[in-house]
C-alpha cells in the first residue's frame, strides 16, 4: 500500500527481465541500497504484466522506478540513518 515501507527480494531481482534489461554485470553493487529497508511505495498500479509500485529510495538521489509488488518485501520501519 502507499506510504509503505519496502526492500527488494535481491535473488528474484536478480533473475528478472528489469535487473536483465538494465545490463548490469553480475551482482553489480551500485544497487545494493534497493535490498535495504529504505523503500517507500509512493503509487500502485496493475499492468498486463501484473501489479507493480513505484518505489522512492530515501536517502538516495535517484529516479523512482516502478517495481512488480512480487519481488518487494514488506518492513516494518525505515531503515535509515542521516549521516
Amino acid at each position: 500500500k502507499k506510504g509503505q515501507i519496502v526492500r527488494v527480494e535481491k535473488e528474484k531481482y536478480l533473475n528478472s527481465v528489469n535487473y536483465l534489461s538494465v545490463g548490469h554485470p553480475p551482482y553489480y553493487k551500485g544497487l545494493d541500497y534497493i535490498y535495504e529497508d529504505r523503500g517507500e511505495v509512493l503509487d500502485l498500479r496493475v499492468f498486463e504484466t501484473g501489479e507493480y509500485a513505484l518505489i522512492a529510495w530515501v536517502g538516495i538521489p535517484t529516479a523512482p522506478a516502478w517495481l512488480p509488488t512480487d519481488m518487494l518485501i514488506k518492513s516494518d520501519k525505515l531503515d535509515y540513518e542521516r549521516i
